[in-house]
């Protein structure tokens, strides 16, 4: 179990990379986030997990309410928000860290990428990479839902063979899915699409603290 902090949440653990978790539109704490839970679990994984909290105390319960939180998000202020949540992770002794997001979290971690320097990787849930793509220079992990009626496939499917023909270290996976569907407290939650990209997940967190 983690523990609440001004700024979000945190769950530690001891090893050399840790993971900055960044949550979708619902908000942090919101009834219909897991990403506390999620951090938790990162944590008995072996990664120290810090899920800042980019509406500072903001929650939705509906759809409506979630993308007018989004709305009045400042993109420069959430990566803002990262580069002191990965400051904060090496204060407590990580020397490695990456970033993690879901749906609106995904596409700020994208963001960050390009944006926030001596981030060791990404990981994207259900979100279309944006911007400048030769600025980007990590490893990226996305998860993707063929079903998505919020993130169009052929988006996604584009800016992989960008970014591929760019040189660069992104690995795509697409889900017969819907979107959200790692989040089990959703309609969406998709237990077989979840345990494979959870192990996916796992498995690019690991080759990035042994690279």
């Amino acid at each position: 179990m983690g523990e609440v902090l001004s700024t979000g949440y945190f769950a530690g653990a001891h090893g050399p990379l840790a993971v900055i978790v960044l949550h979708e539109a619902y908000g942090l704490f919101s009834p219909n986030s897991n990403v506390p839970d999620f951090c938790d679990r990162l944590a008995g994984a072996g990664f120290s997990a810090l899920a800042p909290d980019l509406y500072r105390g903001g929650t939705a319960t509906s759809v409506d309410q979630a993308l007018e939180l989004m709305r009045a998000l400042d993109p420069k202020n959430a990566v803002h928000q990262v580069s002191a949540s990965m400051a904060h992770l090496r204060d407590r002794g990580t020397p490695r860290v990456a970033v993690l997001g879901f749906s609106m979290g995904g596409g700020l971690s994208f963001r960050s990428a390009l944006e926030v320097e001596g981030l060791s990787g990404v990981i994207m849930f259900y979100a279309t990479p944006r911007g400048e793509f030769h600025r980007l220079g990590i490893p990226v992990l996305g998860h993707f839902s063929l079903r998505d009626v919020f993130v169009s496939v052929d988006a996604v499917r584009d800016a992989e063979r960008h970014l591929l023909h760019e040189g660069k270290r992104v690995t795509f996976h697409y889900y017969d899915a819907d979107h959200s569907f790692m989040n089990e407290k959703l309609p969406a939650f998709s237990g077989t699409a979840a345990v494979l990209a959870w192990d996916r997940t796992l498995a690019f967190l690991r080759s990035l603290s042994s690279g």
